[in-house]
């Protein structure tokens, strides 16, 4: 035990320790920098996919209401005003009124049919990319602030000592706090956190051009035609790009899904 003791020497413990904790500051610096550049582009893409999928939203929503029938209404007051007709020779008299302004006031709040298949599908698939969107934004911004709770208190790499011990000692305690918040982080899986975000992203894009897929076919076989080409081929690239790289290991289109 004794002869361990003396290979080495305390200078060259201190430099090993003070080499460690580098290593460590290094690694967790990368990987906070990485995710927080990350989270930062998720934060952009997510803002403006979501003000893009509320002004769909906006329109399509005014759909899904009953809209009343004045047609249905006026055909309707006529039957009841020729169910009504009274036979008095030479007169012939209606005790029901005609069909006027208050009568058309009346069918504008009337229920009128239900929005077809169509219209609810296309609501749905929207208003769940919408949800999908900022859901993504939200636990984005959660991850903003965990990733900053992790580096404060930290010493900073400015402080200088003002000698030799005090500074080994501001190395070590960097260095275990370090590793302590970093075991935290593996412990609680907040990479596995980071990674559902762009999943989420995914996943809202998918309902979006769904429902606007449902929405083109509805108005013009030509045009349905066209997106379906062009939506097709992103989805045959994504699902390639997500499949190639389980099949073949040197392929570098890795990605979170």
């Amino acid at each position: 035990m004794e002869q361990r003791e003396g290979l080495f020497t305390a200078e060259e413990k201190e430099e090993a320790l003070a080499e460690l904790a580098g290593t460590v500051k290094t690694y967790t610096d990368e990987m906070i920098e990485r995710w927080n550049t990350e989270i930062d582009t998720y934060l952009v893409y997510a803002g403006l996919f979501s003000a893009i999928v509320t002004a769909f939203n906006v329109q399509s929503y005014l759909v899904l209401q009953q809209q009343p029938d004045p047609m249905l209404a006026a055909m309707q007051q006529i039957s009841l005003q020729l169910s009504s007709l009274a036979i008095h020779p030479p007169f012939v008299n209606s005790t029901h009124p005609a069909f006027g302004a208050s009568d058309a006031a009346r069918a504008g709040t009337a229920p009128g049919s239900a929005p077809d298949t169509a219209t609810v599908s296309i609501n749905a698939l929207w208003f769940t990319s919408l949800v999908l969107s900022l859901s993504s934004a939200s636990i984005s911004i959660m991850v903003k602030q965990w990733l900053n709770e992790f580096k404060s208190g930290l010493p900073s790499d400015k402080a200088a000592s003002a000698n030799g011990e005090s500074r080994k000692v501001e190395t070590l305690e960097s260095a275990r706090l370090r590793q302590y918040r970093l075991n935290n982080l593996e412990k609680w899986r907040v990479d596995l956190v980071v990674l559902a975000v762009p999943v989420l992203l995914q996943l809202a894009l998918a309902f979006f051009l769904a429902g606007l897929l449902v929405l083109v076919w509805t108005l013009h076989p030509a045009v349905a035609a066209v997106t379906t080409s062009f939506v097709s081929l992103l989805a045959i690239f994504t699902l390639g790009t997500m499949l190639l790289p389980a099949v073949k290991q040197s392929c570098a289109y890795l990605s979170p899904q």
